[in-house]
């Protein structure tokens, strides 16, 4: 189910015509679908010591997105940082983005008309 959500926010992604990379952080077995459907663009980074860092490492051939695991709040910031950096999202030191959607499969299905109803994407200075 969580692998069906993904490839279609992939969908509308490809509709917008622009090159899009997606974050996905994840820590439970419900997150291991999801991962195999990012692409080597993406990012999965999963919770150390969690069933989904474990799934990565027994079948890291099946990922084809770049992996960075993350044990506690403040390693999650520093990697979040340092992927976004490299990922070069934004000019001049700071980071821009269109819109940065939250998923959380667990909720329930959010159709794609409602997320136009999120404000835009703030910028951050690094």
């Amino acid at each position: 189910m969580q692998g069906l959500v993904m490839e279609k926010f992939q969908n509308s992604l490809d509709v917008e015509g622009r090159k899009k990379k997606i974050i996905y952080l994840g820590d439970g077995n419900g997150d291991f679908c999801p991962s195999l459907k990012l692409k080597e663009s993406d990012y999965l980074m999963p919770r150390m010591n969690f069933p989904l860092c474990d799934l990565v490492s027994k079948n890291s051939n099946d990922i084809k997105a770049c992996v960075h695991d993350w044990m506690d709040g403040e390693e999650l910031e520093n990697v979040l940082l340092h992927i976004i950096n490299k990922a070069n999202i934004g000019k001049e030191n700071n980071i821009v983005g269109p819109k940065i959607i939250s998923i959380d499969c667990k909720l329930g299905t959010i159709s794609m008309d409602a997320h136009k109803v999120f404000p835009e994407a703030i910028t951050v200075p690094l």
